[in-house]
């Protein structure tokens, strides 16, 4: 039994592989980041969160960097027990972009200052000027 071979012109081969094949691709493409993509809201960015955040104190209780070596605003993930005048002590994560040497000079156990949600979904870390030099 002997399979069947499609025979075509090279012609013919390059209108399908320069033409009719990426408007295939494009439309698998188009389909998986529309069934990728969310409807949910835009998370909250972070400049919003310092400029509006409620202010409050924190204890960092876990560090993962996310930068390489080459960045000077690394992505930095921390977890903390943020405590806030109006609330008792929460646990909260926060993934945030801070200068290297705030970044390099935290520890676990260090106090930072933050704002925080009013609904303490999400918060920011008020990065130190004086730690900076």
């Amino acid at each position: 039994m002997s399979a069947a071979v499609v025979a075509m012109t090279q012609v013919q081969a390059l209108v399908l592989l320069f033409v009719v094949l990426p408007f295939v691709v494009a439309g698998g493409v188009i389909a998986f980041i529309n069934w990728r993509s969310s409807s949910a809201p835009p998370p909250v960015r972070t400049s919003t969160i310092l400029a509006t955040g409620e202010a409050g104190d924190a204890v960092v209780l876990g560090i993962r960097s996310f930068g390489g070596l080459f960045d000077t605003r690394p992505m930095i993930r921390l977890d903390l027990r943020v405590t806030t005048a109006g609330a008792g002590p929460f646990d909260l994560q926060v993934t945030q972009s801070l200068p290297r040497p705030f970044a390099r000079a935290l520890k676990v156990g260090d106090r930072v200052e933050v704002r925080v949600l009013p609904d303490h979904t999400a918060g920011a870390i008020v990065p130190s000027t004086t730690d900076e030099g």
